[in-house]
């Protein structure tokens, strides 16, 4: 157990409470979440596992609030979330959650600091000191080297640090990624995965969608899904 987890106060950063998804109606409704409570606190990272189709990339787009829940409840910061209106999601999306993909969704006409310059302009930062805040961020994942690199000029680690880089311009409480190291290789992975752990070591909440078996051993806590469900960890079975 880190320091940071011994320590983490007793209130979630983020809470769901009977999580519950469905897709289409009638015949067609397919219930891809199915009763789903799960909470993560400040200093931890949560490896979310299950095959495809068990609902985990779906509970995760809830709890980012990208999707909205058929049935249940999600809290931020104590605060029920759920049911705000689109345009105040959107405001809490950019200010406390950080989102890092696996395709990394980078701008190929821009420089890597000029992706992570896209993002502060999104919370209202721009000019001189959005350039000063991009250097630092591409410093703290090992980056400020690269600033005026082209995506096609970066490996496939770098182009996933750069996106974390942008994930972290609204210094947010809470990390969502999806397959952030299924297209690295295991060096490139093992940097990305550290990189989260200091996340994490920081204060962040960090929540990671995997299939990458080299990468269990990293987290802080294992939730497998099966079915739309949340195993239970008595009957986990281990990739």
């Amino acid at each position: 157990m880190t320091a940071a987890l011994a320590h983490r106060p007793a209130e979630p950063v983020l809470a769901a409470r009977d999580i519950r998804h469905v897709y289409g109606s009638g015949a067609t409704a397919f219930e891809a979440v199915r009763g789903v409570s799960f909470e993560i606190h400040r200093g931890e990272v949560v490896l979310l596992l299950g095959p495809s189709g068990s609902g985990k990339t779906t509970l995760l787009q809830i709890l980012g609030g990208l999707l909205r829940p058929t049935h249940g409840t999600l809290s931020l910061l104590g605060e029920t979330i759920s049911g705000l209106s689109l345009e105040r999601l959107a405001a809490l999306r950019l200010q406390h959650f950080g989102f890092v993909f696996q395709a990394y969704n980078l701008f190929p006409t821009l420089t890597a600091a000029g992706n992570v310059e896209v993002a502060l302009d999104l919370v209202g930062m721009r000019g001189r000191a959005a350039r000063q805040r991009a250097q630092q961020l591409l410093e703290d994942v090992g980056l400020g080297d690269r600033g005026h690199h082209y995506p096609a000029q970066l490996s496939g680690g770098q182009r996933q640090r750069v996106a974390i880089a942008r994930a972290l311009a609204a210094d947010p409480a809470v990390v969502l990624a999806d397959e952030p190291t299924a297209a690295l290789d295991s060096h490139s992975g093992a940097n990305v995965v550290s990189l989260f752990r200091r996340l994490a070591d920081d204060g962040r909440a960090i929540v990671i969608v995997t299939h990458d078996s080299r990468i269990l051993d990293r987290g802080d806590r294992i939730v497998e899904m099966e079915d739309g469900r949340v195993v239970d960890p008595a009957h986990r079975r281990h990739p």
